[in-house]
């Protein structure tokens, strides 16, 4: 059974007992270049075009296997963690600052890919794309369909809104020769869940006041997970791992809590009063957008929802209240798709919120070609 591996980059020493006990000689000068034509569109407002993709640049590891092999568990590590950004139409290995910083291609044998988006040192403060080369296999054992010999990827949402990222990896691409020309990156999946608010009220107010929501959190889900490569039938995969702690290694999965708030800007804010018969979407802002792991929601999950009751002419502050809806026992998150919150909350004499939950199709704004690859 073949394997393949994920992403990062760096020259490697040769690994003593594996398969591979040729050291790769990186003498041709055939660079490692990946293809993009056209502008097609494939992500939610931080990756939405090839042209933001160019922007944040993106990382590429490659496993290197001795020619007449297949990539493998005794296949090494041959670049790790490379920066790849944009320069004219080709994506090609660069520093930060946009100087070439060109990766070459063994003389003999191949290499396989593993690339994700965006660049982990461009991730922000409070978000972490970290990978392990070398998973033990104690670990690794546990894991559905693993792709031996491929490393393991710990994504960590940022926990401000604001910072986080539409984290997305490619297809890995194996057992790749020095000819191949430029490569062709799938970035088209989405790897994360995209959570959306949507709230309207119900109950009798008065013709002078309002009601709006200052603030959301969702409390204690899934804050680390796993990515791991697959193999099933013999073609190569991605899934995620909820059951294996990143930190430990334990079924205990790491928790982390999440705010919008009106003073943040992470909601609607203004006159945006809720209406009592059409929910409106909160967290449709630029610093809004919520993209966290794909996972079932954990006992001790929670939504809490803070909501005032104004007058609209003064301001004023006539009423605030604040209702918990447990998530536990709620839909799933699906990976690449929309999990879209409705809250009723009540105004006078009704006493309960409620909660509604669609799975939708991950539909970005203004895209018009949803079935366009990102780069192709």
């Amino acid at each position: 059974m073949r394997k393949s591996a994920i992403f990062i980059i760096l020259a490697m020493p040769a690994i003593a007992g594996t398969a591979c006990d040729r050291e790769p000689v990186p003498a041709a000068r055939i660079s490692v270049e990946f293809s993009a034509r056209a502008s097609g569109t494939k992500g939610a407002p931080q990756l939405t075009t090839v042209e933001r993709l160019a922007a944040q640049h993106f990382s590429v590891s490659a496993w290197y296997t001795p020619e007449g092999e297949v990539f493998g568990a005794g296949s090494r590590p041959y670049i790790w963690n490379h920066r790849f950004g944009l320069s004219g139409d080709t994506w090609h290995g660069m520093t930060a600052t946009g100087a070439p910083d060109p990766v070459y291609y063994p003389l003999d044998g191949t290499l396989s890919y593993f690339c994700y988006a965006p660049y982990r040192e461009d991730t922000g403060p409070d978000s972490d794309i970290c990978l392990t080369v070398n998973p033990e296999t104690s670990l690794t054992d546990r894991l559905d369909h693993y792709l031996p010999g491929s490393p393991l990827i710990c994504f960590t949402p940022g926990t401000t809104p604001a910072t986080q990222i539409d984290f997305i990896a490619a297809a890995p691409l194996l057992d790749v020769n020095r000819h191949a020309g430029r490569l062709v990156l799938d970035f088209t999946r989405h790897l994360t869940t995209d959570i959306q608010f949507w709230c309207k009220y119900e109950g009798a107010l008065n013709a002078e006041e309002g009601v709006t929501v200052t603030r959301i959190s969702i409390r204690d889900v899934i804050g680390s997970e796993y990515l791991y490569f697959t193999e099933n039938v013999g073609i190569p995969g991605q899934a995620w791992c909820s059951v294996i702690s990143p930190l430990d290694g334990s079924g205990d999965m790491p928790v982390a809590s999440y705010t919008l708030s009106t003073q943040a800007l992470d909601l609607i804010t203004g006159d945006n009063y809720l209406d009592g018969a059409e929910a409106m979407w909160l967290n449709n802002t630029i610093n809004g957008r919520l993209y966290l792991l794909p996972q079932t929601l954990p006992e001790g999950a929670f939504l809490d929802i803070t909501y005032v009751v104004k007058n609209r002419g003064s301001d004023a502050r006539l009423d605030e209240n604040v209702v918990s809806l447990p998530l536990a026992g709620t839909p799933d998150w699906p990976v690449g798709k929309t999990v879209r919150y409705t809250i009723t909350v009540p105004v006078a004499d009704r006493k309960e919120a409620r909660l509604a939950v669609s799975i939708l199709d991950w539909t970005d704004a203004g895209n018009t070609h949803a079935s366009q690859e990102l780069m192709y």
